[in-house]
C-alpha cells in the first residue's frame, strides 16, 4: 500500500512541523498516535526531468521508482509515493509522455487539469507521479474541492460512490487535496469524455440558410458581419452540443437571440445554439459530444425557425466550418 491517508484514518489535522523530500512534504503532529498524516506535494520543488530519455539520470531513477512501485504492490509492501516534474516539450501529448513514463495517461491527466487528450501541452509544468492510478478531487472526505474544468466535476460525479468501496490515500498537491486510487482507471463515460476530441454538427439534418461572414441583413438590408451560421429545420428538431464541454450560460427572452445555451469547450472555445424554443440543459452541467441540449424555435430576432450557431475562440466570433463537417 502506498504511504498516505489510508481511506479507514483520514482526519483533517494541525501541521506543527515538517519534512520534505523530492517534492514530498509530510505534515507531522505530536497529538495521538491515531491522529493521521497528510502528505504535501509542490511540484516546483519536485525533482525536474529535463529529457524523457534513458541517458537522463532522473527519468532513470523515475522509472527505477516505478518499478520498485509495481514490485511492492506485488508483494503487498508499504512504500513512499515519489513525485517528480517534466516541463512538456513541442511535439509532447498526453499518450507519448504516457508512453515514455509507463503510466496511464489517466493518471497524468487527472494530477495535471487536463482537460481533453487534443489539449497542447508545450511549456506545461507535468508533475508525475512514481506510480498509476487516478487522482480525484476530494468530495468532502478531507476538504471539499471544487472541481477547476469540466472533466474533474465529471470524475467527482462518477468517483463519489466507488470512493465507499475502495482503498485510497489523500495528498495535498499545489494546495489541493487529492484522492488517489493507486489501481483505478478512468470508467467508460470519462474516459469517452477524455478522448472526444472531434466536432459535430449540432443539428442531424438541415440547410444553410445563411453563411459565416458578410451578408445583408434579412430586416434591414443593409451589409453586416453574420458571426455564425443559420441552419434551417422544422421547429421542435433536436439540437446536439457539437462537443463536450460545460454549459457556461443560459438565456432566455433576449432580444435578438432569444432562448440561447452557451457551451464552454477546452483549449479557448466556445459554442452557441439561439432562437431555441426548449432549452434542455442547466447553467454548470457537463455535456457530452452529441448530447441533446434544446430544440429548433422561432425565438427572438427571427424570420422562420432554424438554428442560430458559433463557434468562438477566445471569445472571438470564427467559422464554425472550420471545426464541423457541413
Amino acid at each position: 500500500m502506498l504511504k498516505g491517508i489510508s481511506k479507514a484514518g483520514i482526519i483533517f489535522i494541525t501541521v506543527l512541523s515538517s519534512a520534505s523530500f523530492s517534492g514530498y512534504s509530510q505534515t507531522v503532529s505530536d497529538s495521538p498516535a491515531e491522529i493521521q498524516v497528510i502528505p504535501s506535494v509542490k511540484r516546483q520543488n519536485c525533482p525536474k526531468i529535463p529529457n524523457l530519455e534513458y541517458k537522463d539520470f532522473l527519468y532513470k531513477q523515475y522509472s527505477e521508482d516505478l518499478q520498485q512501485y509495481y514490485k511492492d504492490l506485488a508483494q503487498n509492501k508499504k512504500t513512499t509515493m515519489v513525485f517528480y516534474s517534466y516541463t512538456a516539450k513541442k511535439d509532447d501529448t498526453i499518450f507519448t509522455i504516457s508512453s515514455r513514463c509507463n503510466i496511464p495517461y489517466d493518471t497524468i491527466a487527472t494530477l495535471n487539469e487536463i482537460t481533453a487528450a487534443d489539449v497542447k501541452l508545450e511549456g506545461k509544468l507535468l508533475i508525475l507521479p512514481a506510480a498509476p492510478g487516478v487522482f480525484v478531487p476530494d468530495n468532502g472526505t478531507v476538504h471539499l474541492e471544487k472541481p477547476l474544468t469540466s472533466l474533474e466535476a465529471l470524475i467527482q460525479k462518477n468517483y463519489n460512490d466507488k470512493l465507499h468501496e475502495s482503498d485510497y490515500f489523500c495528498y495535498i498537491i499545489d494546495g489541493r487535496y487529492f484522492l488517489h486510487l493507486p489501481e483505478d482507471r478512468l470508467d467508460q463515460t470519462t474516459r469517452a469524455f477524455f478522448l472526444d476530441v472531434k466536432m459535430k454538427p449540432p443539428l442531424d439534418k438541415y440547410w444553410l440558410s445563411s453563411d459565416y461572414g458578410y451578408r445583408p441583413s434579412p430586416f434591414s438590408g443593409q451589409k453586416q458581419f453574420h458571426r455564425g451560421i443559420d441552419m434551417a429545420a422544422p421547429e421542435g428538431t433536436k439540437v446536439y452540443s457539437c462537443k463536450s464541454g460545460t454549459v457556461a450560460q443560459v438565456v432566455k427572452n433576449d432580444s435578438v437571440f432569444g432562448n440561447y445555451i452557451v457551451i464552454k469547450h477546452v483549449n479557448g472555445l466556445s459554442s452557441i445554439y439561439a432562437h431555441l424554443s426548449k432549452i434542455e440543459v442547466k447553467t454548470g452541467q457537463t455535456v457530452t459530444t452529441g448530447q441533446e441540449i434544446g430544440l429548433v424555435g422561432m425565438t427572438g430576432q427571427v424570420t422562420g425557425p432554424h438554428l442560430h450557431f458559433e463557434i468562438r475562440h477566445n471569445g472571438q466570433p470564427t467559422d464554425p466550418g472550420a471545426y464541423i463537417k457541413r
